[in-house]
């Protein structure tokens, strides 16, 4: 786990919400990235551990606080702080940070502690000064985009351009919904000074269809009988949103409107 790491912005939620909202944001974008229903995709597999990761930390209210105030921080210890404090530790100071970030991010950084127990508490701040003087990250950007009807349905690819007028070709989940956003690392504002461009988060909207309607997970269509058919039972061919043709018996007695 990285101190630098924006969790809220990964469950793109603000800093300010409620247990409750946290968990909702979980929910919908655990639920929409979930790697089974993704097909195998990688890029949904590594967004699904990004949430599951900031989720952890965040319904947490012990690790939030402490995340939180790493987060809003920013110590000193080569100046005195504010009201005398001069940067240096007593022991028992030394043990309550070094639980809390223990407790926190774990093995920082990918180091162990050594063998003799021995902790350097002033290295893991000069890390973080270095890690908040790094080049900046780009700004994250947002976009609408309209797909067809069957695209929503059977999900595929597309290609997008973005503000820069770059054209990128995107994956569409199967199954999504109007009004849902798909994230597209990498192409969002650039970076000053060489730093990572932000992500793309496209809001996405889905074209009406002459022949089919969405509800939830069913689509449904239209078929026309005449009154003969209707009372005697028939066979009639039925187009799919697939562009198939499947047969489809109609019973006897069948009434209007009947799905």
């Amino acid at each position: 786990m990285r101190p630098d790491v924006d969790y809220y912005r990964i469950l793109e939620i603000g800093d300010s919400a409620t247990p409750e909202e946290i968990k909702s944001a979980y929910r919908k974008l655990a639920k929409e990235n979930h790697p089974d229903s993704r097909g195998g995709d990688k890029e949904a597999e590594e967004r699904f551990k990004e949430i599951s990761e900031a989720y952890a930390i965040l319904s947490n209210p012990q690790k939030r606080s402490q995340y939180d105030m790493i987060r809003k921080g920013g110590f000193n210890f080569q100046q005195g702080a504010p009201g005398g404090f001069d940067g240096r530790f007593s022991e028992g100071m030394r043990d309550n940070f070094t639980d809390i970030f223990s407790n926190l991010f774990g093995d920082f950084n990918g180091h162990s502690e050594p063998a003799g127990g021995s902790f350097n508490f002033e290295d893991i701040f000069k890390n973080r000064q270095r890690t908040r003087t790094t080049t900046p990250r780009g700004t994250d950007m947002q976009s609408t985009i309209t797909i067809p009807f069957e695209l929503a349905v059977n999900g595929g690819e597309t290609i997008i351009k973005t503000g820069s007028g770059k054209k990128v070709k995107i994956k569409i989940p199967a199954g999504v919904e109007d009004g849902k956003k798909i994230r597209v690392r990498g192409q969002g504002a650039p970076a000053s000074g060489g730093g990572q461009p932000g992500d793309l988060y496209l809001n996405i909207k889905v074209a009406n269809h002459l022949e089919f309607e969405r509800r939830g997970n069913d689509v449904y269509s239209s078929a026309f009988i005449n009154m003969a058919e209707a009372l005697l039972g028939t066979e009639i061919l039925v187009k799919t949103v697939n562009s198939k043709q499947i047969k489809l018996k109609i019973p006897a007695g069948t009434s209007s409107g009947k799905v």
